[in-house]
């Protein structure tokens, strides 16, 4: 018989960035914990529920019953622990007090390994209330928030001071204490709604409890209620509502029960750019927008979510008071930085500090001038075009408006490029240079952004790198994994193709006389190991972490076009039925010949039959397989080696001996072997490939 389990922190108001991360943490802590504690089956059903003054958790399917527990675990080999004459060493004792045990309840087990201290482990399994009681003070410990806080006497530090907690499996209360806050069955309702304090008989009534006291505490429950509400009340202005995921994930850990006020705002204030009018309704009052009903224009009107119903003609009105004097500093602001062009800023830029070891950011943007030029006549792009990008790609950072909203860096200075009359290709790099920002942002679709956003990126890497900044553990206050995901996205699906190691080696000229870097070589070859490793990550899950290796190491590290080709080539031929045959026996070929020397093959020391047939099929075609190698023409050069070399292979394999005893006769038969596996080899490293492909994407975007 199973039981459920109801855990809720009651706390003071938590800020809505740390509900979602207090309860990603709880439900890990949870899982790792019941695992520790036998309490984990097949059937286990972990869930977190949370608000701004909650954070909950309900387990399904525990038994009444830890298991019993019989297990035998080996300790260090009986030599290290035992002298000859069977006198413990240190090794033995450590062994028997770490476990609990006596000397005496060791034993001695013979493995394949050797003989090896071991101890049979008996313990009859406790209630779940008992193990519960005991692990919830840890699990409490372990919810980690962005910031935490102590209060009182106490050293326990949370999130937010705790008021109360609910601890019941089934109907029984599992007593523990934690801040010095006993465990019951007490909770509260929502704070305005129903502020009074009511018992749970049991925990499987929790949810449907706090629901008729205005509290819905299911995290997502509660987002799909408010955006029904805040859909409709868009659809009853006559408009659409503005999407925003970040913003609606913000809103539904402000609020126990949501209810939407909707508001208006004076006309006049769509002369504004929309980027603006959105921005200043959500980082500062958390307003949703609306569109026309046709999803062009913003209708001067915004919905707010809120906790409470109570009087939401007196909330519209102190919204829109706000909102008003909010809006119009932004017009201020914009209309300030209208009366300068943005060339005129680029003095300022002097003055603000990119790194104190890299120097500036009008240091940097004459790095970017470089190095787009370069890269730009590399791709075949207009070089002036991309140079006057890079030039001016930064300059909004020196505008009020971006000043007061950063999120808005290249969005406002592609609007305010354009009024000026600068060419549109160099006013969307300027917007374009910051793209991809993350997984699932676009890519920059025209030439020149592409460029900028490249010579932007690998300037930062190479002067993080060539002064030590490398991301360690999840510190990475440059983002640098962010922008060596950006310039391999650039690389494999926007319109340039990125030659890697010439890129590095642009931008690390580019600092010279400016900072002190490593060297050229030990900066290339950390950003090389550290692309790679971002490429394997990005496109293991669409193509095989096999097939990614395979293809990185026959990869030259240089254009990011060459290496999607390799990746598609393979894994086209995955797909066909000989692959497994074919993936074998180069495996082979590999494996064998992988220590010999190489030479030219000798002609008069092959056997008539198999042997000689796969020499002459490759003498026949090595040649055309290395030109369309060469001409990165990989799946015609795989297909060359499927349809001439395959069976011919295969059959060796079968027929033929290679290690004799006559040396020549041998070696002969390595340097034939270790030709064909070189060949192959230049393509992808077939010896790392598994003998079936699984893709589950055929995107190759991250």
């Amino acid at each position: 018989m199973s039981s459920e389990f109801l855990l809720e922190i009651g706390t003071e108001e938590l800020p809505s960035s740390f509900v979602r991360h207090a309860l990603r943490s709880m439900k890990a802590s949870a899982t790792e914990l019941l695992g520790q504690a036998r309490l984990s089956t097949d059937s286990l059903e972990v869930k977190t529920l949370g608000t701004p003054r909650r954070l909950a958790l309900r387990i399904r399917g525990l038994a009444e019953r830890q298991p019993d527990r019989d297990e035998t675990i080996l300790g260090p080999p009986w030599a290290a622990a035992f002298e000859a004459d069977g006198s413990p060493k240190k090794a033995a004792t450590g062994f028997a007090k770490k476990h609990g045990l006596r000397i005496e309840d060791l034993h001695k087990q013979t493995t394949d390994k050797g003989d090896y201290v071991s101890v049979r482990v008996l313990e009859n399994g406790e209630a779940t209330s008992e193990v519960l009681a005991e692990i919830l003070p840890r699990l409490c410990q372990q919810i980690s928030f962005p910031k935490s806080m102590r209060w009182g006497p106490g050293e326990v530090a949370f999130g937010r001071p705790i008021h109360w907690i609910v601890s019941l499996l089934g109907s029984e209360i599992v007593p523990f204490e934690f801040a010095n806050v006993r465990a019951g069955r007490a909770t509260r309702g929502h704070r305005f709604l129903a502020p009074e304090s009511f018992d749970l008989d049991e925990a499987g009534q929790y949810e449907k409890a706090l629901e008729r006291a205005h509290v819905i505490v299911d995290l997502e429950v509660r987002k799909a209620r408010m955006m029904e509400g805040l859909l409709a009340s868009a659809k009853s202005l006559g408009g659409l509502l503005e999407p925003d995921a970040f913003l609606a994930d913000e809103c539904v850990s402000l609020v126990e029960e949501p209810f939407t006020v909707p508001g208006a705002f004076d006309e006049s204030f769509l002369e504004l750019p929309d980027m603006v009018v959105i921005s200043v309704m959500r980082d500062h009052q958390r307003y949703f927008a609306v569109r026309a009903s046709d999803g062009g224009a913003l209708l001067p009107a915004y919905l707010n979510v809120v906790n409470t119903a109570e009087d939401p003609d007196t909330i519209a009105k102190g919204n829109d008071r706000v909102l008003r004097a909010r809006l119009a500093d932004g017009r201020f602001f914009v209309e300030e930085d209208r009366k300068a062009p943005l060339a005129n800023r680029l003095p300022k830029l002097e003055s603000v500090v990119f790194q104190s070891k890299l120097g500036t950011m009008g240091a940097k943007v004459r790095r970017l001038q470089a190095n787009a030029r370069a890269l730009a006549t590399a791709s075949g792009a207009d070089a002036d075009a991309c140079e006057e990008a890079a030039r001016l790609c930064k300059a909004d950072l020196e505008t009020l408006i971006v000043f007061e909203f950063p999120e808005l860096q290249g969005e406002m200075g592609r609007w305010y490029a354009l009024r000026e009359g600068i060419d549109p290709s160099i006013a969307d790099a300027i917007r374009d240079h910051y793209r991809p920002q993350g997984a699932d942002d676009v890519v920059p679709d025209q030439i020149v952004g592409a460029v900028v956003a490249v010579a932007d990126r690998i300037d930062t890497l190479v002067g993080c790198f060539g002064i030590g900044l490398v991301p360690s553990g999840s510190a990475d206050p440059f983002a640098l994994r962010r922008a060596a995901l950006g310039i391999i996205r650039i690389g494999l699906e926007g319109p340039i193709d990125v030659d890697l190691r010439a890129v590095i080696a642009q931008a690390y000229g580019a600092y010279a006389g400016e900072a002190a870097l490593a060297t050229a070589d030990e900066v290339h070859a950390a950003l090389d190991g550290f692309f790679r490793g971002r490429i394997r990550g990005m496109l293991k899950d669409s193509f095989g972490g096999d097939v990614v290796d395979a293809c990185l190491g026959a990869w030259d590290g240089t254009s990011l076009r060459d290496l999607r080709s390799r990746i598609e080539a393979v894994t086209e031929l995955g797909a066909a039925p000989e692959f497994e045959a074919l993936a074998i026996a180069f495996k082979r070929a590999f494996n064998i010949t992988k220590e010999s020397a190489r030479g030219p093959i000798d002609s008069s020391l092959l056997e008539a039959g198999a042997e000689a047939a796969l020499a002459q099929r490759f003498g026949t075609v090595r040649d055309q397989i290395r030109e369309a190698t060469g001409e990165r023409r990989y799946t015609d050069a795989l297909k060359l080696v499927a349809k001439e070399l395959g069976v011919p292979i295969d059959r060796f394999f079968d027929e033929v001996f290679v290690m004799v005893d006559d040396v020549r006769v041998r070696d002969n038969r390595l340097r034939l072997l270790g030709e064909i596996a070189d060949t192959v080899n230049d393509i992808a490293h077939f010896h790392q490939l598994g003998t079936k492909l699984q893709r589950r994407d055929t995107s190759v975007s991250a």
